[in-house]
């Protein structure tokens, strides 16, 4: 029999707070657990007779299943497993606030049943919202633009989708996965951004990195982990972009201060975009910018062979000095690079305050881009940010910008180039303006809008609940459907079917070709776990990553698991 062990859960019978101290004896494939309730300062609680009360209960040693009954497996290729509580009564005596017994009418102590595992707590949390490069965004009174989320903790089962294989990839430190791209032999490769060097990053990194640094992960079609490449180094990167192309090339964009990666740094942060073959060996790196703050935050590969990256630049000098930016303007940004990295052309789009967070090519060479535009400089806006809606020729000539928003804040993340025209995906607090037949519904709604090539809406449809929904990926199946990835900290309404397990958690939504919803799938556990990238693998599966707080729910049996502080990065596969 194994050493005793202690488990704390703390659960609320009226005004009695109690400690729920678990010390285990295992045996193969289940347990008994001896639960002694204690009071809040883990003093044991007694009954009349002055003895302290227990429960036992039984634990198991499960293999994780998706809602198809189907075994959940891990990077490595094994089942992953899990222990669970069957859930008990336990009998208390109810207590005053200093501890002493309370009685009914006839003397006898009143008792109260709790269950455990404890009850569901809400609690709540500031979110302030940020530009591309990470700067806080202020109104117009120069107040940080923030909303305030409540969530709820609480007991979390694995499982209730269609995951069939999942991983976690950290340190000690925070860490995410910052995009996935589908790859030519079925399966994926994902850019990770990390501030850790333990974990699984043990011996990963170099000594002479900086943090955060950036590692490329190559999963196969069974989600095995083929390789793993630290990409970069010198000072600090970030990339928010990853694409592939029908050779397995690999597309990385973002931005950095980085002096030692084959370029002069022109000043500040300048975007930065890799070029990779399939086995993650960097073929060329090139830079854009001046001597102010500028970046790429997502990229694609073009028809010809080129690739396009799509950001936000505040500088007038250096290679941005094509541009026209006046001293301290900025603007969105999308250049355009040869398959050699050959700048071909650069182009901007609005003004101060306006950037890019997405960016896809049609088939025609016909570009598309989408990111938060708030200073009124390519068409009046609706609200205190719009969502910029920008279409450029195959030849970088600005065909058209519209805005999309109502009176509050829009936030688009995902497009996706269809045939005649493109769809994008993102967030809204808006019931008026373009948002007027949808109607807010929460904090936060996603959105899905289609647009024409000559920039009319077509239709539009929210995904919501009460709490925050949101939207960060989208792409296009081979039939005309959709898929969207993003996170909810909703229950109800269109997360009805899937509930939620606390927090927020990571959401896969599938639309049809005329955007009404077809599916919804959660995954994460009780703290905040969420998906900002998606895509599509030849299987027809879909692979999404992000980040995770949690290290219960769907997250149990991984490699790497969050303190509840510091997010690692988690990354899942879906039918």
């Amino acid at each position: 029999m194994k050493q005793s062990r202690k488990i704390i859960i703390a659960a609320v019978a009226l005004l009695l707070t109690v400690i729920l101290v678990l010390a285990s004896c295992k045996r193969p494939g289940s347990s008994d657990e001896v639960v002694v309730v204690t009071d809040k300062n883990g003093v044991p609680v007694t009954d009349e007779s002055g003895e302290a009360i227990t429960v036992v209960l039984e634990t198991e040693i499960v293999e994780i299943t998706n809602e198809n009954g189907e075994k959940v497996y891990d990077e490595n290729g094994k089942v992953k497993t899990s222990v669970i509580y069957h859930s008990q009564n336990v009998k208390v005596p109810v207590t005053d606030s200093e501890g002493r017994f309370v009685t009914d009418k006839n003397g006898e102590i009143k008792s109260q049943l709790i269950t455990v595992p404890p009850q569901v707590e809400k609690f709540s949390s500031v979110q302030y919202f940020t530009d591309p490069l990470g700067s806080t965004l202020f109104d117009g009174n120069g107040q940080p633009v923030t909303n305030i989320i409540e969530y709820t903790t609480g007991h979390a089962d694995q499982g209730g989708n269609s995951a069939n294989w999942g991983t976690t990839f950290g340190g000690s430190a925070n860490d995410s996965y910052k995009g996935v791209a589908a790859t030519p032999d079925g399966g994926c490769v994902a850019v990770f951004q990390t501030n850790s060097t333990d974990g699984t990053l043990q011996g990963i990194a170099k000594k002479d990195f900086s943090v955060p640094y950036i590692v490329l992960t190559k999963y196969d079609n069974t989600g095995r982990l083929k390789w793993q490449k630290v990409v970069g180094g010198g000072n600090s990167m970030i990339i928010d972009g990853i694409a592939t192309d029908s050779e397995g090339n690999i597309a990385l964009a973002g931005y950095t201060k980085s002096g030692s990666l084959g370029f002069q740094n022109y000043g500040d942060y300048d975007a930065v975009l890799f070029k990779l073959n399939s086995s993650g060996d960097v073929q060329w790196v090139k830079n854009f910018g001046g001597s102010m703050t500028d970046g790429f935050t997502s990229v694609c590969f073009a028809p010809d062979g080129g690739i396009v990256a799509a950001g936000l630049c505040a500088s007038s000098d250096g290679s941005a000095s094509s541009l026209g930016l006046g001293s301290g303007q900025s603007a969105a940004l999308v250049v355009k690079f040869d398959a050699s990295g050959n700048q071909i052309f650069a182009q901007k789009a609005g003004g101060s305050g306006d950037s890019f967070n997405g960016v896809s090519v049609a088939s025609d060479g016909s570009i598309y881009a989408v990111g938060p535009f708030t200073s009124n400089t390519a068409f009046a806006g609706h609200g205190r940010a719009d969502a910029g809606v920008a279409k450029f020729n195959s030849d970088g000539s600005v065909a058209w910008v519209k805005g999309y928003g109502g009176s509050q804040i829009e936030n688009f993340h995902g497009i996706t180039a269809v045939n005649d025209g493109c769809v994008i995906a993102g967030r809204s607090s808006s019931n008026d303006g373009d948002l007027a037949q949808l109607g807010n519904q929460g904090e936060y709604d996603a959105i899905l809008v289609k647009f024409s090539s000559s920039g009319d809406i077509g239709w539009q449809n929210a995904f919501r609940g009460p709490k925050f929904d949101n939207f960060l990926s989208i792409k296009q199946l081979s039939d005309g459907s959709y898929v969207a990835a993003g996170c909810s900290a909703s229950s109800t309404r269109d997360m009805r079917t899937v509930g939620n397990k606390g927090g927020k958690d990571g959401i896969i939504v599938t639309f049809n070709s005329s955007g009404i919803m077809t599916s919804v799938q959660g995954y994460g556990g009780t703290a905040d776990d969420e998906f900002n990238s998606i895509c599509v693998l030849s299987s027809g599966e879909f692979v999404a990553c992000g980040s995770s707080l949690s290290a219960n729910g769907d997250l149990v049996g991984t490699s790497a698991q969050s303190d509840g502080t510091n997010t690692v990065g988690m990354i899942a596969k879906f039918k």
